[in-house]
């Protein structure tokens, strides 16, 4: 554990370096009396980081360095939050405050003094105990780029094409075939890292199931898992997100219990044919609260897939068929093959026997061997060898264990260059088969620092996107959703890889996890960096919360959420509500203020916040600010003061109690409702917009001076002033724009179009005068631009259009469009996008009788999307059009002429059509079966 320890300190004093380095060139630290003690600590925390990355830990005195090591992680921490002190000082006092603030710069004063002494303590010690040894190794900085390289051209070694799988999914398909009695469930059983997962997923993702059930569902169990939520999860995902409001509708004021979601299901499953996976079932138990939701009697409609570590628990999920698949490691050559495949790299005979050495020592285990791919990928030959030394034996013993498996993980934590290790800890804070938004844990990263700069070629989005996909590459955790590009929207980690990141950032003092089995009177004295909560439970409050640095909520919070806006989280950088069950209120953020640190704010995706005080443009780190089904309507002027803002995403609901034309009835329904959060949030909503449908939030003048600005949602163009609107020109660096404009005059058109037109970064364009229970109204003096938008790659406009502009057809780098309500009338404007991937027509946007897809037509065009085409009676493709189509999806559609010449298509896979009143369903049944591609007719 030495060296993890080693790494960990590497990685906290650079983050303390990014900060000194900032503080030192504030002329402010001259009027303090500390711009000497500033400097000197900069090039003592340069020294040390070198001397950290160069080091080797000495045999013999293991438990002495790791107490050394501890301490300069504390120094490191300390130092980065004394600093970061001063510069918010700078930041929020003129120079008079700054200069007549006695006690403030005393405190700095004294703080970055004792930081200065406990350096040159440390160094001393270092000398006296000789801890480290200097060793002959490339630094990371050198090596970061060469590493890069390699890791994304291993990249594409995907969880699911894992090699091996193929005859373990013939016999897994086989017993879901089989008949039985009674209600079927197959169990696929084994040791963590063999592939359970991987195997299920292949099964329920194949041909033979989609076609075979109608009806299918994957649920993540884990060990801590909601029954609740779960049946809720199972319902939505068999039977529709209707069928659960249903359910609601049917027992009014009642609150339903465990029974009447089990029953539900089993009622609407009967008779029909659904398949579910249940992903890590770890106890009898958790099978004995969910096996009612199935039919007992339905083999022949129904199956249901377990996958578990526990044999018992397969024979009892099981029982009485012992429908069971004991899921074995990898043969030597299905071994082999991965690893290569990992290492992007064909067979060498010179390298044959030390992958042979290496494989052994995997034991057949496919997370072993991606996992030591992944590191692997990242040496030259001569040092694999000193690699194979290091892996563990226990895993080539026919009674493999978990340890040893861990121990393989654990080393390519170790070998991991230190910008990744505080990234891939930081999915600690995340819970057991939990799926993390990329672009959420993204911006999380960069508010806590993990990415210190970006480049004249790349932003900090980028740079920190680079090393989500590294630690993709690597292995250290899996991709989930992926888009049409390949791009990953989701990933999940391996939840033998969460224990060790869980592991070493409790030994590392890092985060600190609240979950059912935490103890209330569980209590540290030392200082926790990072809260997560994953139950409703009151979390210790003996605990020391004066350097906590982010605080993630997964639940709803048994104490107020104003709480946490306190002088007791003064250090705090990151407030994660996403995910939290609950709604906040305007009285739980009165008080943010005084979170002075933070850099990351997201709320619940519904909430009953009104306004946002005047007082958040004293948050001047703030980068990240996320209030998306809000109520308030209108942004504070105050908000044109946080300089550093890169992300601010804010739109607002309908009003729920009150609209304008209950006028009359406001006086009764609002003595009603008055003591409702919601209700007294309404009437605010209302009045500050003057009932505006939009979803949209007026912008206040200055937004120009937002120069770091890479999102911008959602904008109301109708009630932001045209001076504001023009300002939206001066943001350059902006890639994202979403903004809302009905009933927008002709001049703030105008202006619009005349601001859009010198945003030349950006790269997804949202526009809409559709708004819900309103009609959509013109959209073509929104988007009447001269000339294209050069980096634009997602356009999505909403609303009628007389042609599609004919800039649109221009912008080479488009990949994906999506029309609502536009009733066009043909598509000639973009067949000729030499990149466009994917093109959904939705409600009402194509208004013609026939879509033809001519002769040369949608080159890279991969997936097709036709809903509500109320006029549509025929689509048809010609001979080489569109030769890249993979999928095309058509709902609510009448063709009375049939869907003609797929054959034309020589990559399609999927047709999936869903309540289409379709002609000629025998001929596009015998061109689907008669395709060389065989695709799949849904």
């Amino acid at each position: 554990m030495a060296e993890t320890a080693l790494g960990m300190a590497t990685t906290l004093v650079g983050s303390a370096l990014g900060v000194a380095s900032s503080a030192a060139r504030e002329e402010m630290g001259l009027l303090l009396g500390v711009q000497d003690d500033i400097w000197f600590i900069n090039v003592e925390l340069k020294m040390m980081r070198a001397f950290l990355r160069t080091a080797s830990v000495a045999e013999g005195n293991t438990e002495v360095l790791k107490a050394y090591l501890e301490l300069i992680r504390e120094l490191a921490y300390d130092t980065e939050d004394c600093l970061e002190e001063f510069m918010v000082l700078i930041k929020h006092q003129s120079l008079l405050q700054q200069c007549l603030s006695l006690r403030a710069r005393h405190h700095i004063a004294v703080q970055i003094r004792s930081v200065k002494q406990r350096i040159q303590e440390l160094n001393q010690t270092r000398k006296r105990y000789n801890l480290i040894q200097l060793t002959h190794t490339i630094s990371d900085d050198m090596t970061r780029d060469f590493q890069m390289a390699r890791n994304f051209a291993a990249l594409y070694t995907e969880e699911a094409q894992l090699v091996g799988f193929e005859g373990p999914k013939a016999e897994l398909l086989e017993m879901i075939y089989s008949k039985t009695d009674g209600r079927k469930v197959v169990s696929v059983v084994g040791m963590g890292g063999l592939g359970k997962t991987t195997l299920a997923k292949r099964v329920y993702d194949s041909n033979e199931i989609h076609e075979r059930f109608v009806n299918r569902a994957w649920i993540s169990v884990s060990q801590s898992f909601n029954i609740m939520e779960l049946l809720k999860d199972l319902i939505k995902q068999l039977l529709g997100a209707e069928s659960l409001k249903d359910l609601l509708k049917e027992n009014p004021g009642m609150i339903l219990q465990v029974q009447h979601f089990t029953d539900h299901l089993t009622k609407k499953l009967r008779g029909k044919r659904y398949f579910v996976v249940l992903d890590d079932l770890w106890t009898t138990e958790a099978w004995n609260s969910i096996r009612f939701a199935f039919p007992t009697h339905s083999s022949e409609d129904g199956c249901v897939v377990v996958t578990t570590r526990n044999s018992e628990v397969a024979e009892v999920c099981s029982s009485p068929y012992l429908l069971i698949h004991h899921l074995k490691a990898l043969a030597k050559e299905d071994a082999r093959e991965l690893l290569l495949k990992k290492l992007h790299k064909p067979r060498d005979p010179e390298e044959d026997k030390l992958l042979d050495e290496i494989l052994k020592k995997c034991g057949g285990l496919p997370l072993a061997i991606v996992t030591i791919g992944g590191l692997l990928a990242n040496k030259g030959i001569n040092e694999w060898k000193s690699l194979r030394n290091q892996l563990p034996s226990e895993l080539t013993s026919s009674n493999a264990s978990l340890e040893a498996l861990r121990q393989v993980v654990t080393l390519s934590y170790n070998h991991l260059p230190s910008h990744l290790k505080p990234c891939f800890l930081y999915l600690s804070l995340f819970p057991e088969d939990f799926e993390i938004s990329r672009k959420h844990l993204v911006n999380r990263w960069i508010a806590e620092g993990f990415i210190t700069s970006g480049t004249d070629r790349r932003t900090l989005e980028e740079v920190a996107e680079s090393y989500f996909y590294e630690l993709i590459s690597r292995s250290m955790i899996q991709s989930s959703k992926i888009d049409i590009l390949g791009n990953i929207k989701t990933c999940r980690i391996h939840d033998i890889v969460r224990d060790i990141a869980v592991t070493i950032s409790r030994q590392e003092n890092h985060v600190f996890l609240v979950d059912e089995q935490t103890s209330n009177t569980m209590g540290t004295k030392e200082s926790i960096r990072h809260i997560s909560l994953f139950a409703s439970r009151k979390w210790n409050i003996g605990m020391d919360l004066n350097r906590v640095r982010s605080f993630t909520l997964f639940s709803e919070p048994l104490e107020s959420i104003a709480s946490l806006c306190s002088s007791k989280f003064k250090m705090l950088r990151v407030l994660d509500l996403k995910n939290a069950e609950f709604s906040v209120r305007q009285q739980d953020i009165q008080n943010i203020v005084l979170l002075l640190h933070l850099k990351y704010l997201h709320f619940p995706g519904r909430s009953s916040v009104y306004a946002l005080p005047g007082s958040i443009g004293n948050l001047h780190g703030l980068q990240t600010l996320d209030i998306r089904k809000s109520n308030f309507a209108t942004l504070p002027t105050a908000i044109t003061k946080l300089k550093d803002l890169r992300s601010l995403q804010c739109s607002r609901t309908q009003c729920a109690y009150f609209s304008i034309s209950e006028l009359g009835e406001w006086p009764c329904d609002a003595l009603d409702l008055i003591d409702t959060d919601y209700a007294i949030a309404d009437l605010h909503m209302g009045f500050s917009s003057c009932w505006s449908g939009s979803s949209g939030i007026k912008v206040p003048k200055g937004v120009g001076g937002l120069k770091e600005l890479q999102v911008l949602e959602k904008v109301d163009i109708k009630r932001t002033s045209r001076k504001a609107i023009k300002e939206l020109g001066e943001l350059t660096q902006l890639r994202k724009l979403v903004v809302r404009g009905r009933r927008v005059s002709k001049k703030k058109c105008k202006t619009f179009c005349e601001a859009m037109e010198k945003l030349s970064s950006l790269r997804s364009l949202n526009v809409s005068t559709k708004e819900r229970g309103k009609d959509a109204e013109t959209l073509d003096m929104l988007v009447s631009y001269s000339c294209p938008l050069p980096c634009l790659e997602t356009l999505k406009l909403k609303g009628h259009l007389l042609e599609i502009p004919a800039w649109v057809g221009k912008c080479g780098n488009l990949v994906k469009i999506d029309f609502k309500y536009c009733e066009l009338k043909e598509l000639e404007a973009i067949a000729v996008l030499p990149n466009l991937t994917r093109l959904r027509l939705y409600h009402w946007s194509y208004s013609s009788q026939i879509l033809v897809f001519r002769k040369d037509a949608f080159p890279k065009l991969r997936v097709l999307q036709l809903g509500f085409a109320e006029a549509l009676r025929e689509v048809t493709f010609e001979e080489s059009t569109s030769p890249n189509m993979e999928r095309i999806s058509i709902a609510h559609c009448k063709l009375t002429s049939g869907i003609n010449g797929i054959k034309h298509l020589p990559k399609l896979r999927e047709i999936s059509i869903f309540r289409v009143e379709l002609a000629k369903k025998n001929m596009l049944r015998e061109e689907v079966y008669t395709h060389p591609n065989h695709p799949l007719l849904r």
